[in-house]
């Protein structure tokens, strides 16, 4: 007997290309919600699609009580340039969670 997979993805907001898909989701940034946006975080080998990958900077990543440096890199819907997020490329201290090659997707709200 096979295990059914969920088909949904998460598409972008504007063009609506699909990029990631549901069942790759390890959880929300829940420290990283607000009323315009939330955080979520998705495993390394997502299989992401209609994406394209910019410049690395750093920035800090809250979870679990922790707020950890990481260097990412940033994550564009390679149809229309909206922003989704980016790949983190490096983790600067242990975490129980967070691990270099996941996605961060930022999910914002839009007029």
């Amino acid at each position: 007997m096979t295990k059914p997979t969920l088909n949904a993805w998460f598409c972008c907001f504007f063009c609506k290309s699909k990029y990631a898909p549901f069942n790759c989701l390890i959880k929300e940034l829940s420290a990283h919600r607000n009323e315009e946006k939330c955080w979520l975080l998705f495993h390394e080998n997502s299989g992401l699609q209609n994406v394209t990958f910019f410049d690395e900077g750093s920035s800090c990543i809250r979870d679990e009580g922790q707020t950890t440096l990481i260097d990412i890199t940033r994550m564009e819907c390679s149809n229309c340039g909206e922003h989704l997020g980016g790949k983190i490329v490096h983790v600067h201290e242990r975490h129980p969670i967070i691990r270099e090659g996941q996605y961060v997707v930022q999910l914002t709200k839009k007029p």
